[in-house]
């Protein structure tokens, strides 16, 4: 064996690039199967759009839509479920629906079988908008019957006044949208079924057509505080009188789903862990809720888009995923109320799970395996991963995450994954500790995954370590955890940074002097925050943040989180002090690191003005700093180029502030595939 190369960290040659982690930056979501075929949604960071794609038994994956053709949609922001299949009978084509990010709209196509060619003519289902309106749809189901499918409608006005409050302009419904095309040019064919909150999701409709279960919440209230799950009687296609079965107060309903057999199951945390419950009918019309699989593990998520699904109810048991922090995937018997594990390999899983009565399909991820899209069979056989066979090349400077418990002062537990310097060639001077990158996940209510990221192994294979904070307020350990966050952004999550840093310092895996944060929306808040209330970190990356606490509510952001603040901090006037003691953009004069600021232009989310304060602040003061605008970005980053220029940024930064050179070139003598 090669004796390796003693070189200073973060100077490590390393066959990974910028440009070949951008390339790796896409995403797969929204997986389903129709027959023997599964079907999922892919970001194409070369073309900025999101592909369907398909693939089977003996067939490579292959796109199902001419290429531009962008399969998402905008629905609460984040987007929702954006396409349904129904399968051809005797070799008829597939017909499926889906929304192009394009125009928002509602289109129906039929299908090619595998192998034979896509897509064919595109038909629209709904019509186009009116000046001053943007209509999304999410989360198609097909109506009984045959000729309509059923989703729900958000209809936003544009603002007629800068920071006009968006709640009002804006209407949520489940809508019945005619297959035949109708719609596009008589609108009254569109029929409004139910609904009765301010937000909805995940309309269902059971086996036998009789009854419609759907979620639903109200401002100021975000889904993962309170959700009611609602079930009305249909009748000639209209809801009738709804009634709650589940939710409301302090319980959470993130998901619902009928049976085959027609009972009706739901994932809440009215024991603080989101765990599965069957609701069933009464004699007297009452409907009974009892938790079937109780357990301190959490099986769901927060519910950030519409339809999200962490479990589905199939002939052969309940399929889904539970734990904390890491995750197993199993099937629960509803006759013996046993568990059973379905692919024991695989730690981490979305939030976008689906099931028939055979095979689920998840996009999956472990520390060693990578990324996959994953069809999992029922009867316990091998799964199978759908998207390619992974590009081990560079495994060898591939970190290797490890899920890991920080002590805080108080005697509490900061959760987080560690990403080790990683080379198979390098290693660094005796006595001498790397420098590390504590990364701040957004939401706040969310999580890191432990699994290999092209970006953090960009900077680990250079000898850099990486820690992705867990810190209170994320999902996946039970309510109580994530409820720390609850009136201490700014705090908490400074603080839980500020201990996961400290832990590896004494444990000679960091060298304090040289440890960076960075992060991205509300992590991107966490990252300002901690530059103006902490001199643990010699610089920050900071990525299309939230500045200003005060101007991040109502019409300076979008609906779904107009009113987060509330649960963050507080509530204006009475909390304003509270608001000015962790308002970033109020302390920007106590920044004394450097830093750089990505932004994207089109951000409607955290709008370019909450970046630009900042910059503007750290420039009046000649502080080192590089402020990236990217045209044609939203929230998040999308294009290759964009990503790529952002990790340049970065270790323009790290090479600035820590007095090292950070070259993201290949300089090991060999050029990089795809990072995955």
């Amino acid at each position: 064996m090669t004796e390796r190369r003693v070189l200073p960290y973060g100077e490590w040659p390393s066959p990974l690039t910028a440009d070949s982690a951008a390339a790796g930056s896409g995403s797969t979501s929204w997986p389903s199967g129709v027959g023997e075929e599964t079907w999922w949604c892919a970001n194409d960071p070369a073309t900025a759009t999101v592909r369907l794609l398909r693939t089977g038994s003996g067939h490579a994956p292959e796109p199902v839509l001419p290429a531009g053709v962008s399969v998402r949609n905008r629905s609460l922001g984040y987007g929702g479920r954006p396409y349904a299949v129904r399968p051809g009978q005797d070799g008829a084509p597939h017909l499926l629906v889906f929304t192009d990010h394009r125009d928002q709209r509602l289109y129906a196509t039929g299908t090619a079988p595998l192998g034979t060619g896509g897509a064919g003519d595109l038909t629209p289902l709904t019509p186009a908008d009116p000046a001053e309106y943007e209509t999304c749809w999410a989360d198609p189901v097909f109506a009984p019957g045959g000729t309509e499918v059923w989703l729900v409608r958000e209809v936003t006005r544009a603002a007629r006044e800068p920071g006009e409050d968006p709640a009002p302009r804006t209407r949520r419904d489940i809508v019945a949208v005619p297959l035949d095309g109708s719609a596009v040019t008589a609108p009254d064919r569109l029929r409004v079924v139910g609904g009765d909150h301010h937000f909805l999701s995940t309309p269902r409709i059971s086996p036998d057509g009789r009854h419609l279960a759907w979620l639903g919440w109200n401002h100021p209230q975000m889904p993962w505080e309170t959700t009611e799950l609602m079930v009305a009687p249909l009748a000639d296609g209209v809801a009738g009188e709804p009634v709650r079965v589940l939710g409301g107060g302090a319980v959470s309903v993130p998901q619902a789903a009928w049976a085959p057999d027609g009972t009706l199951y739901a994932m809440a945390d009215p024991d603080g862990w989101a765990n599965l419950f069957r609701i069933t009918p009464e004699p007297d019309g009452d409907w009974l809720a009892e938790c079937v699989l109780p357990m301190e593990r959490e099986c769901a998520g927060a519910l950030w888009r519409v339809g999200g699904s962490w479990f589905a109810a199939t002939a052969a048991g309940v399929v889904l995923r539970h734990g904390v922090g890491e995750q197993r995937f199993a099937l629960w018997d509803p006759a013996d109320g046993t568990l059973r594990d379905l692919a024991p390999e695989w730690t981490e899983f979305g939030s976008d799970l689906w099931a028939d009565d055979h095979a689920a399909v998840v996009p999956a991820a472990s520390p060693t395996l990578g990324h996959a899209v994953l069809r999992v069979p029922l009867d316990g056989s091998t799964p199978v991963r759908c998207n390619g066979e992974r590009d081990t090349t560079y495994d060898a400077w591939r970190a290797v995450p490890e899920r890991r418990v920080a002590k805080a002062a108080d005697g509490g537990e900061v959760q987080y994954v560690y990403y080790p310097p990683t080379s198979p060639d390098c290693a660094g001077p005796a006595g001498e500790a790397p420098p590390l990158l504590i990364h701040i996940h957004g939401g706040p209510t969310n999580s890191n995954g432990a699994a290999p990221d092209a970006e953090f192994s960009l900077f680990c294979s250079r000898g850099f370590a990486v820690a992705a904070v867990d810190y209170g307020g994320s999902t996946g350990y039970g309510r109580a955890y994530r409820d720390r966050l609850r009136h201490t952004w700014g705090v908490t999550d400074v603080e839980d940074s500020v201990t996961v840093a400290s832990e590896l310092a004494s444990a000679g895996l960091a060298d304090p002097s040289r440890t960076a944060i960075r992060g991205g929306s509300a992590g991107g808040w966490t990252t300002l925050a901690a530059l103006t209330s902490t001199d643990t970190f010699c610089c920050g990356a900071v990525y299309y943040p939230i500045s200003d606490p005060e101007t991040w509510i109502y019409g300076q952001t979008h609906d779904f989180e107009s009113r987060y603040m509330e649960y963050l901090v507080g509530k204006l006037p009475e909390d304003q002090e509270r608001f000015d003691r962790v308002s970033p953009i109020r302390k920007a004069g106590q920044i004394t690191s450097p830093l750089v600021m990505l932004q994207g232009a089109d951000d409607f989310i955290c709008r370019p003005d909450q970046a630009e304060r900042i910059v503007d602040a750290v420039a009046r003061r000649g502080l080192w700093h590089r402020y990236l605008l990217f045209e044609g970005e939203g929230h998040g980053f999308r294009q290759a180029s964009s990503v790529s220029a952002s990790l340049r940024a970065e270790a323009e930064l790290y090479g600035h502030a820590m007095r090292i050179d950070v070259d993201l070139s290949d300089t090991s003598g060999a050029a990089a595939g795809t990072q995955g």
